[in-house]
């Protein structure tokens, strides 16, 4: 097993044992004060909408017109932001110490923190390539990006895909307060046989 296999597996057991505890204690309560977990219940089930965030998301914003009125000098600062990068992140710059770096601040084995720094260049570079192309269609014939621009913006709106999101579903905490002492009992019997489980396998 690698180093990062195993620092997974090792943030999975805490969470896991987190999660243990935390069943612990309110399978606790249930058993014994039920009416807390009632007054918690009732003030922790608030509704909470995500229309206020979405309709932020669904805000168009056209800058179509200005590229086409300036399409040389956008092509231009595209063309060289692309040509920039894809000559920095080709190798002009010291990755080793960069890995080095990133696996010191942040609690990663070098090799875990190399595979991410490779898939962040791989996507910075496959950006720059797309475009390079575009900027030179800019340049070149900024006519032939209206069909691609025309297929390309569709308007997709999140408010039928969140929708299942804007249901509220009380259905546990019936079940959980028509039955809670034999809740609380299984939750508490599940809790410390899973954290006797993770207690023997860490």
């Amino acid at each position: 097993m690698s180093d990062v296999d195993r620092l997974l597996l090792h943030v999975l057991l805490l969470c896991l044992m987190a999660g243990g505890i935390a069943g612990l204690f309110i399978g606790t309560l249930l058993v014994l004060r039920p009416i807390w977990v009632l007054h918690a219940g009732n003030f922790v089930n608030r509704w909470i909408s995500t229309r206020p965030i979405t309709r932020l998301l669904e805000r168009m914003i056209k800058i179509d017109r200005w590229f086409y009125r300036h399409h040389r000098v956008s092509g231009v600062l595209l063309l060289e932001g692309s040509v920039f990068l894809m000559y920095f992140y080709s190798g002009q710059f010291d990755k080793g110490n960069l890995i080095v770096r990133l696996s010191k601040a942040f609690p990663i084995p070098p090799a875990f923190a190399e595979v991410l720094l490779n898939s962040a260049i791989f996507g910075i570079l496959l950006g720059a390539a797309l475009a390079l192309i575009i900027s030179l269609f800019l340049l070149i014939r900024p006519s032939m990006l209206k069909g691609f621009e025309q297929d390309a913006n569709q308007w997709v709106s999140l408010r039928r895909a969140l929708k299942p999101l804007e249901i509220s579903r009380f259905y546990v905490d019936e079940y959980v307060f028509q039955n809670v002492k034999m809740t609380g009992v299984v939750l508490l019997l599940g809790s410390l046989y899973a954290l006797a489980g993770l207690t023997v396998w860490l």
